[in-house]
């Protein structure tokens, strides 16, 4: 890959990790963020936006978009 697709990717994968966030926060904000099924959505969420940073934004990562594939 070359330096230009590696931001792009990297840009795509941090837009990704704050739209999950934003969502994430739009749900602790409901009238309803004390419901179970609300209350697991934004862990799944807040999980996500972490996982994505650690696996794809960290500087001790090593992970490309190519190894993460799956066969």
């Amino acid at each position: 890959m070359t330096a230009r697709e590696q931001a792009a990717f990297a840009a795509g994968v941090e837009a990704a990790r704050q739209m999950a966030m934003v969502a994430a926060v739009t749900l602790e904000n409901r009238d309803d963020a004390g419901e179970v099924r609300q209350r697991a959505a934004v862990a799944a969420l807040q999980g996500l936006a972490s996982g994505l940073k650690d696996a794809f934004l960290t500087s001790s990562s090593t992970a490309t978009p190519s190894e993460t594939t799956h066969s």
